[in-house]
């Protein structure tokens, strides 16, 4: 009778796992929970570090940190980041965000609404995942768990599934999505690796496990 193969453990929400993944930035705002990212301050340092250019310090200074349980100031800094997420598409990737993909910032900010939160982190990724230092973000992610990684590279697909709207005799129709789809698969290559690498020590140990009696009889 075959031995039953352990369950992969269970995957987390999207709004967690891109959680998990804002961690990998090291902010000096706190990003451990739905809560404390519901006033923008965390993403809008996240943003700075993904492109000190674009997201300079004087956009970052118009983040109020102080914010407190101030829900207009936080619906004040989730529109500044939101609004500065859709430039970057817009400007920088010469693409215009569906409104399917726009969150809905009211829920963020009076409700704490993980899905809400979850599409503005995506977003993000979206804009972490075709940078200039893009390779820097995808070894990144590849520190996470696998079953993290597993939704982080999901929300990829998702990103480049969803109509990204652009105007018709623009050239740079479809350059977003090209992006998108190099990162993916960097992103599912390194896991093949990863993988590979796995599957090899578990062969060698095999083989030093079957090796060992052989050698302890032969002492004897």
């Amino acid at each position: 009778m075959e031995e039953a193969q352990p369950l992969p453990p269970p995957e987390l929400p999207l709004c967690d796992s891109l959680i998990i993944w804002l961690q990998t930035f090291k902010t000096a705002s706190p990003c451990q929970d739905v809560k404390q990212l519901t006033n923008g301050v965390t993403m809008a340092q996240v943003l700075h570090q993904i492109d000190v250019g674009w997201f300079n310090e004087s956009w970052l200074s118009r983040i109020k940190e102080d914010v407190g349980d101030n829900w207009r100031i936080k619906a004040s800094n989730l529109k500044k980041v939101l609004q500065g997420i859709m430039s970057y598409y817009h400007e920088f990737l010469g693409q215009q965000i569906s409104e399917e993909l726009i969150p809905d910032l009211n829920q963020i900010t009076e409700c704490s609404n993980s899905v809400e939160l979850g599409r503005l982190l995506q977003l993000i990724l979206g804009c972490a995942v075709n940078c200039e230092k893009k390779q820097e973000h995808i070894k990144n992610i590849m520190t996470l768990e696998e079953s993290v990684q597993h939704v982080v590279m999901t929300a990829i697909q998702e990103l480049m599934s969803k109509e990204i709207v652009s105007p018709p005799t623009s050239d740079a129709v479809g350059e977003l999505e090209q992006h998108l789809k190099r990162a993916l698969e960097q992103l599912q290559e390194a896991m093949a690796e990863k993988e590979e690498l796995k599957q090899r020590c578990q062969e060698l140990d095999m083989q030093v496990w079957i090796e060992k009696p052989k050698k302890e009889l032969y002492f004897y």
